[in-house]
Protein backbone atom coordinates (compact mmCIF):
# COMPACT_ATOMS: atom_id res chain seq x y z
CA UNK A 1 0.00 0.00 0.00
CA UNK A 2 1.21 3.77 -0.69
CA UNK A 3 0.89 6.47 2.16
CA UNK A 4 -2.46 7.67 0.47
CA UNK A 5 -3.88 4.40 1.05
CA UNK A 6 -2.59 3.79 4.74
CA UNK A 7 -4.11 7.53 5.69
CA UNK A 8 -7.65 6.89 4.16
CA UNK A 9 -7.57 3.20 6.01
CA UNK A 10 -6.34 5.21 9.10
CA UNK A 11 -9.15 7.80 9.43
CA UNK A 12 -11.81 5.20 8.24
CA UNK A 13 -10.44 3.18 11.39
CA UNK A 14 -10.56 6.20 13.89
CA UNK A 15 -13.97 6.98 12.70
CA UNK A 16 -15.45 3.15 13.07
CA UNK A 17 -13.88 3.18 16.57
CA UNK A 18 -15.58 6.56 17.60
CA UNK A 19 -18.68 4.74 15.91
CA UNK A 20 -18.12 1.71 18.05
CA UNK A 21 -20.38 0.19 20.78
CA UNK A 22 -18.15 -1.85 23.14
CA UNK A 23 -14.99 -1.18 24.86
CA UNK A 24 -13.92 -4.52 23.07
CA UNK A 25 -14.43 -3.63 19.63
CA UNK A 26 -13.29 0.37 20.55
CA UNK A 27 -9.61 -0.96 21.25
CA UNK A 28 -10.13 -3.62 18.34
CA UNK A 29 -9.91 -0.51 16.07
CA UNK A 30 -7.68 1.30 17.70
CA UNK A 31 -4.73 -1.15 17.61
CA UNK A 32 -5.48 -1.57 14.27
CA UNK A 33 -5.34 2.05 13.36
CA UNK A 34 -1.86 2.24 15.35
CA UNK A 35 -0.31 -0.42 13.59
CA UNK A 36 -0.70 1.87 10.52
CA UNK A 37 -0.12 4.81 12.05
CA UNK A 38 3.32 2.69 12.53
CA UNK A 39 3.82 2.38 9.44
CA UNK A 40 3.58 5.82 8.46
CA UNK A 41 5.71 6.95 10.76
CA UNK A 42 8.58 4.82 9.64
CA UNK A 43 7.94 5.81 5.38
CA UNK A 44 8.74 9.30 6.46
CA UNK A 45 11.60 9.31 8.59
CA UNK A 46 14.63 10.97 7.45
CA UNK A 47 18.02 10.67 8.82
CA UNK A 48 19.21 14.19 10.05
CA UNK A 49 21.58 16.17 7.34
CA UNK A 50 23.78 17.27 10.71
CA UNK A 51 24.45 14.36 12.56
CA UNK A 52 23.43 11.66 9.84
CA UNK A 53 21.79 9.56 12.68
CA UNK A 54 23.96 10.21 15.44
CA UNK A 55 21.68 12.22 17.34
CA UNK A 56 25.19 14.24 18.50
CA UNK A 57 27.67 16.25 17.21
CA UNK A 58 31.15 15.52 17.81
CA UNK A 59 33.32 19.16 18.96
CA UNK A 60 36.63 17.86 20.16
CA UNK A 61 37.76 14.34 21.50
CA UNK A 62 36.25 14.68 24.63
CA UNK A 63 33.19 16.78 24.18
CA UNK A 64 29.82 16.42 21.99
CA UNK A 65 26.98 18.12 21.79
CA UNK A 66 23.22 16.89 20.99
CA UNK A 67 22.35 17.81 17.55
CA UNK A 68 19.80 20.50 17.89
CA UNK A 69 17.94 19.78 14.61
CA UNK A 70 16.80 16.55 15.19
CA UNK A 71 16.55 17.06 18.78
CA UNK A 72 18.73 13.91 19.62
CA UNK A 73 16.40 11.91 18.07
CA UNK A 74 18.87 11.34 14.84
CA UNK A 75 16.34 11.30 11.97
CA UNK A 76 13.87 14.03 10.96
CA UNK A 77 10.04 13.80 10.19
CA UNK A 78 9.70 14.39 6.46
CA UNK A 79 6.79 16.95 5.32
CA UNK A 80 4.83 15.11 2.85
CA UNK A 81 3.05 17.31 0.27
CA UNK A 82 -0.04 17.69 -0.98
CA UNK A 83 -0.46 18.32 -4.72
Amino acid sequence: MNTQELKINYKKLLNKATQAKGRKETVSYLNRAAKIKSKLYSTSKVNCFRCNGASFLRISLDETKTCLSCYGKGFLVQEIQQL
